[in-house]
């Protein structure tokens, strides 16, 4: 597997719940892109889409 693009958070209190939720949605939402249309159906199941920064 390559992990040149992965990112490592560490869950402190440095980060804000919501950027955590951005940054899994934003990951989420580039490979599910990427896979065929039969696959890609998942949604994730966070509640409110917030604002890309």
């Amino acid at each position: 597997m390559n992990k040149h693009h992965w990112n490592t958070l560490e869950l402190d209190d440095r980060l804000s719940a919501a950027l955590v939720k951005d940054l899994v949605r934003h990951s989420f939402d580039l490979v599910s892109s990427g896979l065929p249309k039969t696959k890609a159906k998942a949604k994730l199941p966070l509640t409110k889409k917030p604002p890309v920064r």
